[in-house]
């Protein structure tokens, strides 16, 4: 069954796609754009703006790539995890891997900092193009130091990302436990098509 085929209340309560989708291509100026320039703001201002920005930045990747908050899972653990309110049946078709994945990567041979950039694009994307069901690959690291490394850091990852409804270790035809499904929130477009089926009906 398709995720796209839910019912709406279903759908609001919770990859094969090609991978050189993932590059978006970058639109060129015309040769004609006015560039408005701002006024200039107070060297001492701007400073301290940029100081401040460059430290919520570090936070923001201490918090992402520290293991100090993080959970280490053993190579052979499921891993699993859903949002306050995920509908019990949406749950349990996501473990059954009822939901084909549309999206997906693969992080062997990756470093962990190329990998979460790889798991942020992959969901921002399924997000923003409406895919409900991507998979992530990333191994049981069994023979990792510390064991499981990439798999631990995956699933703290997806917890701290709020386009994630829920994630859960694949079937064993899509990977078993070396790789994870994750449910994807409902981008703005699905939402307001949503809401106009909702009104119509009224």
């Amino acid at each position: 069954m398709s995720i796209n085929n839910l019912p709406p209340d279903e759908q609001d309560q919770e990859t094969h796609g090609s991978f050189s989708e993932f590059v978006q291509g970058i639109k060129q100026l015309k040769a004609n754009t006015v560039e408005h320039k701002k006024p200039l703001m107070d060297p001492q201002i701007s400073q301290m703006l940029k100081d401040r920005s460059s430290e919520e930045n570090k936070e923001e990747e201490l918090d992402f790539f520290s293991t100090a908050s993080m959970e280490f899972v053993d190579p052979l653990d499921i891993i699993s995890y859903k949002t306050p309110g995920l509908q019990f049946g949406v749950m349990r078709k996501l473990k059954a891997g009822e939901y084909f994945p549309q999206m997906g990567v693969d992080l062997h041979n990756n470093t962990i900092e190329q990998a979460y950039k790889k798991v942020r694009k992959l969901v921002l994307k399924a997000y923003h193009e409406d895919v409900r069901c991507i998979i992530i690959v990333h191994g049981k690291g069994e023979f990792s130091t510390p064991k499981a490394l990439l798999k631990s850091y995956v699933a703290h990852w997806l917890k701290m990302m709020p386009e994630v409804l829920a994630y859960h270790t694949a079937m064993p035809y899509h990977g078993d436990k070396g790789a994870t499904y994750v449910l994807i929130k409902k981008g703005e477009g699905s939402r307001l098509e949503t809401r106009e089926m909702h009104s119509k009906r009224n």
